[in-house]
């Protein structure tokens, strides 16, 4: 019994190792072909409002946008929508001496919400 369990942990791992050597494909992830990623987030202030604006390479499959902003100074986190159509957001009454980072996803007919893009930051000083 012994020898049987010694011979059996010895030629495991060369069996494994013999059957694992071949190179394999992953199927592509279920996500990517459904909508983009926003890209090239930027953000700048302008009279009291804070412009938002990003660009999409396929927008035929966007329905619409979630746009998450964040108040630095005060820790809140809003999200709000924005049509698909557009791409561009734009913050109202924004505060002097603080800052804004925003993050956008896209969204389509199926409520189904993309990656989120990356991280764009704007500092309103006087």
């Amino acid at each position: 019994m012994g020898r049987a369990l010694w011979l059996l942990f010895c030629l495991l791992p060369i069996f494994s190792i013999s059957h694992c050597s071949k190179d394999h494909s992953l199927p592509p992830k279920f996500h990517e072909s459904r909508v983009g990623i926003p890209q090239n987030l930027e953000s700048f202030f302008e009279g009291d409002e804070v412009i938002l604006g990003w660009s999409m390479s396929d927008t035929a499959a966007v329905f619409y946008y979630i746009v998450t902003v964040t108040e630095g100074t005060s820790g809140v986190e809003r999200q709000y929508t924005t049509p698909g159509a557009g791409q561009s957001y734009t913050v109202e009454f924004a505060w002097i001496d603080s800052f804004y980072t925003f993050q956008v996803q896209a969204v389509d007919n199926t409520n189904f919400a993309g990656q989120k893009s990356n991280v764009d930051t704007v500092f309103i000083t006087q």
